[in-house]
Formats: structure tokens, C-alpha cells, sequence
């Protein structure tokens, strides 16, 4: 009788699994890829562990909690901004074309991060420590590297309108890694950059004193009470940190009457963004109506968001930061919808400037949407009156009536 063959064991008949050389990179890939698209909070490390192909005891074998992986992926982020900006040369005889390059280079970078770059909308927010200081350090040095060629070009700024100027610069430049319209990269690089530099010499109109009192009446109905105490709070301490104790105490009912509105504190944050949705979808409709002409849409579409940005900036910060804690099939439908608006934009802005396809006015409509809500995020926000003088230049560049640079903003 023949003698039987031995039964192959594990290690043999097959290839051992090598580990791939690049297996921390890979990670990284793949996490910033989930917290730009989900945000901080709505990522597991279960599901990125997953997919970058590996198990999750060994993505801890390189990170060990989430936010060590998050702050690893925002270091990597402007790790890459930094060198795109240091590969410029610094001329100082040439500002402009020094100028050029770095908003250039930054838009190259926002590109090859299309997949990943939406991190930088809320990385402030979550970086601790050392994180933290990192990476600002590197976001201070780029602005102020920016700010003093654009000096350099235009000596007679005053220091704020100099770092406000910047500030859309850096935004713009930035806008394409917030969505997904396809074009091709160099067509991509060469649009926005123009539109960035179209920045260079607008003519911003002086500061109006802000009303921050909060004046008005406030809501009555239980319902709307709760919306606006939730939206207080999801923007002052993250959706993650807040309690359904918490929006109780602060629209002054027991938890049970939180019930009776809205069955969860996610039910609660998808009413919120439906409800600014539609305040977007109608503030399109109504400035449409005080328009005549394709130019005075585009300068009542900008200057009516810019006033909604500036006085409902809560719901806005609360968007860009929290969309991923909306269920998938609702995180779409509002996705969808925020498309049809931009599309709406960029027919207009193609009505008035001819030789724009439609996919590069829908990208000049991302930079200055982009723009006016990174502008009105801030506590010490500029006025909106120089956040729409900023969006128009970005959307009409020279092309103001009888090549003049300025727009009327009177309505």
C-alpha cells in the first residue's frame, strides 16, 4: 500500500502573507480619506482597519487610539502643505509671480488631495497639544509668507484687509479637496489659481460695525426652541459632547420633552441641516427674484449668503463639521441637494460670463461658497459687506462692467 501523503499544514502549499512595507502609509491613506469624508466623530477604527486590508490588532500595533491616528493624518496634511509651499522659490523683485506660484502650489496640493483635504475644515477643532501647535505653526508660516508677498504687491493695505484678503486666498485655493465636480487636474490648478489671484487687487469696502447683541425674538415653539438650543450647542462643543440632558436643560425642559419632538439627538441634528437646507433653497429663490439681469442674480445670490453666513454661522460650522453623524441615506439626499444649489449658482455665473463651461463655474461657485463660510466661522468675522466683495471677485474676476474691478453691492 502506498504510503499516504502528509497533509499540508498551514505554512505550507501556499504563500506566506507578506506585510506590506508601506502598511503605516497605507493606514494613513485610508483614515484620511474617512475622517475628510465622515468626520472625526462617525469613524471607527474597526472600519478603517478594514479597509486598508489589515486587522484591527495590527492598525493598533501602529496607533493606538483613534485620535493619535487623526492627528497623525492632519500632521501628514500640512507636512504636504509645507513642502508645496517651500518648493517656490522666494523673489522678492517679482512678488507677483512669487505670489502665483504659492497660491499654484497650493492648489496643485488640494488637488492631489481631493480624497482627504476636507479634514482641514475641522482639524482645529479636535488637535490637542503639541498636535495642535504643529500644525497651526505650519498654517501660520503659509499665511504669513502669503500675506507679505501679497505686501509686497499691494503696499497700501491696511494689515486687516491684507490678512483678510489672505485668508479667501488660502480658502479658494483650498476649495477643491470640499467636493468631488471631476475636471482635469491641470485645468483645475490653472482656474482656481486665476480666481485666487484675481484677489490680489480688490478693493475691499471699510469694516460696518457688527451687531453681536443677538437682537430679535426668539422662538416660541418648543420644537424651534429645541433646534436652536442643539444648534447652540453642537457648534460650541461638538455633537459628540452634548447630551440630550444637555439640550433639556438649555431649551428649560425635563429630557422626556426632548422625546416629543424628535426621537434622538441624531433626529434632532438631520432637522437642523434640513432646516438650513431649505433656508439656502429659499434665500436662492428670493434673491433670484429681486434679479433682472444674470449679473444682478450672481450679486444678490452672493451678498444674501454672505448675510446668512454672518448671522446663522452656527448651523453652518455645525454642517461642515457634523454631516457625518446624519444616517447615510439622509447625508445624501442633503448632499444632493446642496449639488442642485450649486448648479443654480453656477447656471447664472455662465449666463453672465459665456466662456465659462459649466463644470468651471460650479468649481468658481465651490471657492466662493467655500470662501464666505470659512470667513464667517471665525468669532472676530469681517463684515458681509467685504465677504461679498471677496465672492464676487472670485466668481466675476474683471469681467465688472467696462473692465472695472469694482462691483456695486448696493440693493
Amino acid at each position: 500500500m502506498a504510503s499516504r501523503s502528509p497533509t499540508p499544514t498551514a505554512s505550507q502549499g501556499r504563500t506566506p502573507r507578506r506585510r506590506p512595507a508601506d502598511r503605516r502609509e497605507v493606514i494613513l491613506r485610508v483614515a484620511a480619506k474617512a475622517f475628510s469624508g465622515s468626520g472625526y466623530h462617525a469613524v471607527r477604527l474597526d472600519d478603517i482597519a478594514e479597509a486598508a486590508g489589515i486587522s484591527a490588532p495590527a492598525l493598533y500595533r501602529h496607533f493606538p487610539n483613534k485620535y493619535a491616528l487623526f492627528a497623525e493624518t492632519a500632521r501628514s496634511l500640512a507636512d504636504a502643505l509645507a513642502a508645496a509651499t517651500e518648493a517656490v522659490p522666494i523673489s522678492p523683485d517679482d512678488p507677483t509671480t512669487e505670489l502665483r506660484g504659492l497660491l499654484s502650489a497650493l492648489t496643485a496640493a488640494a488637488v492631489d488631495n481631493r480624497r482627504t483635504g476636507g479634514i482641514y475644515h475641522w482639524e482645529a477643532d479636535y488637535l490637542i497639544g503639541d498636535d495642535a501647535q504643529y500644525v497651526r505653526a505650519i498654517v501660520v508660516a503659509q499665511h504669513r509668507r502669503i500675506r507679505g508677498v501679497l505686501y509686497a504687491c499691494r503696499p497700501d493695505l491696511d494689515a486687516a484687509s491684507a490678512d483678510l484678503i489672505t485668508a479667501a486666498m488660502t480658502s479658494a485655493v483650498a476649495s477643491p479637496a470640499t467636493h468631488r465636480t471631476a475636471l482635469a487636474a491641470r485645468q483645475i490648478v490653472a482656474l482656481i489659481t486665476d480666481a485666487a489671484m484675481s484677489l490680489t487687487d480688490v478693493e475691499l469696502p471699510p469694516q460696518a460695525p457688527i451687531d453681536r447683541t443677538g437682537g430679535g425674538l426668539s422662538p416660541t415653539s418648543k420644537r424651534e426652541v429645541l433646534l436652536a438650543e442643539s444648534i447652540r450647542l453642537f457648534a460650541a462643543r461638538g455633537f459628540r459632547e452634548v447630551t440630550i440632558d444637555d439640550i433639556a436643560r438649555a431649551a428649560d425642559l425635563p429630557p422626556s420633552g426632548v422625546y416629543r419632538h424628535f426621537e434622538s439627538k441624531a433626529a434632532i441634528l438631520q432637522a437642523a441641516f434640513w432646516r438650513a437646507s431649505d433656508r439656502v433653497t429659499a434665500m436662492i429663490s428670493d434673491a433670484l427674484a429681486r434679479a433682472a439681469t444674470p449679473r444682478e442674480a450672481i450679486v444678490a445670490l452672493v451678498t444674501a449668503y454672505c448675510d446668512m453666513c454672518c448671522t446663522n454661522n452656527d448651523i453652518l460650522a455645525v454642517y461642515a463639521s457634523e454631516i457625518g453623524n446624519v444616517e447615510p441615506r439622509q447625508r445624501t439626499e442633503l448632499r444632493a441637494q446642496q449639488r442642485i444649489n450649486v448648479e443654480e449658482w453656477a447656471g447664472w455665473l455662465t449666463r453672465d460670463r459665456p466662456e465659462l463651461t459649466p463644470v468651471q463655474a460650479r468649481f468658481l461657485v465651490q471657492a466662493a461658497l467655500n470662501v464666505t463660510m470659512d470667513l464667517t466661522r471665525p468669532r472676530r468675522r469681517p463684515s458681509a459687506e467685504r465677504v461679498s466683495a471677496l465672492g464676487l471677485r472670485l466668481l466675476l474676476a474683471d469681467h465688472t462692467p467696462g473692465g472695472s474691478h469694482r462691483v456695486d453691492l448696493g440693493q
